[in-house]
């Protein structure tokens, strides 16, 4: 419990920090742009003024051609006519601008800028904004290169990439390590299991041979007093003695099954035959409560289980079916290949498990009927995962249970 408490703790401050971690990397990726943006716009701004005040100091424009700077793409000077009065490249000088991107500059005093690309396909930079000169206004159009300030967002991408990256890392870890946690939690469990059902099996089969010889006496003087009885009193309290000797000779048998250590996987047996033998057994019971078996699938199919054994797993499976049916209902058994296995389902209409018996109705003495011996699911388990398969049991969308077993099956030489 402590251990799973620690791992809880662990997991949620995990997500935690990664919540935090990637609202981080987000938020840096999310404000790189924008603070990309003000600094081309404060860099544009103050290269504006810086040529503002070169222009003033000289109206000829003739100092302009040594302003120079590594931001810089180009720039030019329009008039409010579009006519170019100075541009970094001299031979462009007294041409008319082609576009009308000034023109909103030239009517208010207003800053545009925008993203926009030159014929050499480089992202520039460009604002348009107006210079107040001696001979009136002229419209400084600059082009600004974006590629330091956009090391800003590249920084930032790259930042949030490997962030996530060292995440998926340490998370792909923590699970590796949280699975082989488990992994051998489930191997410490499943040795704890066996160890105690090995010495419940030593202990049932110690007082399965203690019991056998007195219950039988119990028996044979009990059917004999049966036979003997003149009124129906004493008739009927010694059919009640026979009732439950017979009941406690099942539960020895069962201890018996529960306590023997021998496996059926060398087995083989055509799971048709085996539903049929078992159903025999109950047919009569089946017969007063008015329920029939309904079989569906590949029955002629074969698994690698003992005859007895598999018998012996579909009785129980089939009993507990009917110990809960409805009158008039119906046992479904079907039988599908899944792989390498072949996939047998009981299911039924009672009212299916509760809860806590989801969980434990394989553990050995565990029961909810007044009646029951609770060896009948964990002998199927015992028999089933002897064979080299496994069984689960789960409720029906639609009411009741089906349980589910898997054997392996049988090579198709051989065939018996």
């Amino acid at each position: 419990m402590f251990r799973l408490r620690f791992t809880g703790i662990l997991i949620g401050g995990g997500l935690l920090l990664t919540g935090l971690l990637i609202w981080f990397a987000a938020a840096n990726y999310r404000n790189a742009e924008p603070v990309a943006q003000s600094i081309l716009r404060g860099l544009s701004f103050a290269l504006g003024q810086a040529i503002e005040s070169m222009v003033k100091r000289d109206p000829s424009l003739n100092s302009l051609s040594n302003f120079k700077t590594h931001d810089i793409a180009y720039f030019c000077l329009i008039d409010k006519q579009g006519v170019i009065r100075f541009h970094s490249n001299p031979d462009l000088i007294g041409e008319r601008i082609q576009d009308t991107r000034y023109a909103a500059v030239a009517v208010e005093p207003i800053v545009t800028e925008e993203r926009t690309r030159l014929g050499t396909g480089e992202l520039i930079f460009e604002t348009h904004q107006q210079l107040h000169v001696a001979e009136g206004m002229l419209i400084l159009r600059l082009a600004l290169h974006t590629w330091q300030a956009d090391q800003i967002i590249h920084r930032a991408r790259t930042g949030a990439a490997m962030i996530l990256a060292l995440l998926a890392f340490a998370w792909g870890l923590g699970l590796w390590a949280l699975r082989l946690q488990r992994l051998e939690m489930r191997r410490q469990e499943t040795l704890a299991r066996r160890e105690h059902l090995a010495g419940l099996g030593e202990l049932g089969a110690v007082l399965a041979h203690e019991v056998r010889t007195p219950l039988a006496g119990i028996k044979g003087y009990a059917q004999l007093l049966l036979e003997k009885a003149e009124d129906d009193r004493t008739r009927r309290f010694t059919g009640t003695i026979v009732e439950e000797v017979v009941r406690l000779e099942g539960l020895v048998n069962d201890l018996l099954v529960y306590a023997r250590q021998e496996s059926g996987a060398d087995g083989r047996v055509v799971v048709g035959e085996a539903v049929k033998s078992a159903w025999e057994l109950l047919a009569e019971q089946a017969q007063q409560q008015g329920v029939v078996l309904r079989t569906e699938g590949e029955t002629s199919m074969q698994v690698t289980c003992s005859p007895d054994q598999l018998r012996q797993v579909l009785l129980n499976l089939c009993g507990n079916a009917l110990s809960v049916q409805p009158a008039g209902g119906d046992v479904q058994i079907t039988v599908r290949p899944d792989g390498q296995m072949i996939r047998i389902t009981v299911a039924d209409r009672g009212p299916g498990f509760t809860e806590e018996a989801l969980q434990r109705c394989f553990d050995p003495f565990y029961t909810t009927r007044p009646s029951g011996s609770g060896l009948g699911l964990a002998v199927c388990r015992k028999i089933v995962e002897g064979c080299g398969g496994h069984i689960m049991v789960q409720n029906r969308v639609d009411g009741g249970a089906e349980l589910v077993f898997r054997l392996p099956a049988a090579p198709d030489k051989d065939v018996l």
